[in-house]
């Protein structure tokens, strides 16, 4: 059998076993609603633990609405998380990591998670940076319908309330982030610990999907090799491994401010397109670019599944994957942006 067809056996089986699995009660990841959550927890002192030497967690108290209109509170433990935005000259409200303690969420729609990322609107008093969070949010959902292993979310609106009365709630969309433990365990599967990886070593096919998708949404700020904004599933039994995207905001789609690419690559700026993914001749590339292709009506419907985005965004946004889908529907420019540009073994 063919290694694509085998792939998408085996993930067409775990995904029949997992809808099985989710009927019943909800799940956090079930619904794309917005999940509006309260969170409680001493602000200042959470925000002012930056030191990642030094990073300790916060006692909080995260609250939400259930189906039945029951309001549903769980104590939670706090800390800060991340590397750029985690620097305080970057963001005033650095992302946080929720962990929820063994027996606290049970009968929760958290039943089943551990810890949390939650990705936060970085800066205040900046509306733009609203913005970014339903961006960034969005680039999950392009994954979600173009490769078969991913990190679910969930959008959320977050009022964050300080419990010692010295700063004034705030409200932010955010949206929260599955664990990859507990994401590889979906796929039967188990986070590979190691320190960076080559081509040759995981699954031809996703790692084809997985190149023309930072292609498409201009990704520059990732390494296969040094396993940056990449982590590789190793699925139990086979050994095949699969490498997974994540952590968007620094992309040309995205498009944040704060975003310029790596100063040692031939571009000058994150919405110039530059193909740093697997070497596939153009017989091995067209099925893989024929399923972006069949499934380009629902990636350019997923900027209209949010009407708080900004229409001029949306509007640039379409413009952005056409000038990508002129590149994979034309042989020369498909030859010359991915093809020629490819390097072998990295």
């Amino acid at each position: 059998m063919r290694p694509e067809l085998c792939l998408s056996a085996a993930l067409l089986c775990l995904a029949v076993s997992h809808r099985a699995a989710a009927q019943g009660s909800e799940k956090l990841f079930d619904s794309k609603g917005v999940l509006e959550l309260r969170i409680a927890t001493d602000l200042k002192a959470l925000m002012q633990e930056r030191d990642s030497l030094k990073l300790k967690p916060h006692p909080g108290t995260l609250t939400y609405v259930a189906n039945d209109g029951q309001r549903v509170s769980i104590e939670t433990e706090l800390k800060l998380r991340g590397h750029w935005r985690r620097q305080r000259r970057n963001c005033d409200f650095a992302p946080i990591e929720v962990d929820f303690p063994k027996g606290a969420r049970a009968g929760t729609i958290f039943a089943g998670q551990g810890a949390l990322k939650l990705v936060t609107h970085c800066r205040s008093k900046n509306p733009e940076f609203e913005q970014y969070v339903l961006r960034e949010y969005l680039v999950y959902q392009l994954a979600d319908l173009l490769t078969p292993v991913n990190l679910r979310t969930r959008l959320v609106r977050a009022t964050y309330v300080d419990t010692v009365g010295k700063q004034d709630s705030l409200t932010h969309n955010a949206f929260l982030i599955e664990n990859e433990k507990r994401a590889a365990a979906r796929y039967n599967a188990q986070v590979l610990d190691i320190k960076g990886a080559t081509w040759d070593v995981v699954d031809p096919q996703l790692g084809a999907l997985v190149s023309a998708f930072e292609y498409m949404i201009g990704g520059s700020d990732w390494s296969l090799v040094g396993l940056h904004n990449i982590v590789l599933f190793e699925q139990k039994g086979t050994g095949v491994i699969w490498p997974m995207a994540y952590d968007f905001d620094w992309s040309g789609i995205v498009w944040t401010r704060y975003s310029f690419p790596d100063p040692r690559l031939p571009i000058t700026s994150v919405r110039q397109r530059l193909y740093r993914g697997i070497c596939r001749t153009p017989e091995e590339w067209a099925p893989i670019l024929a399923k972006f292709e069949a499934k380009k009506t629902e990636l350019y419907a997923v900027y209209d599944s949010v009407p708080e985005l900004d229409p001029k965004y949306v509007k640039q946004t379409r413009q952005y994957l056409d000038e990508f889908f002129d590149v994979i529907s034309n042989p020369r420019k498909m030859k010359r942006e991915m093809i020629d540009t490819c390097r072998p073994g990295v």
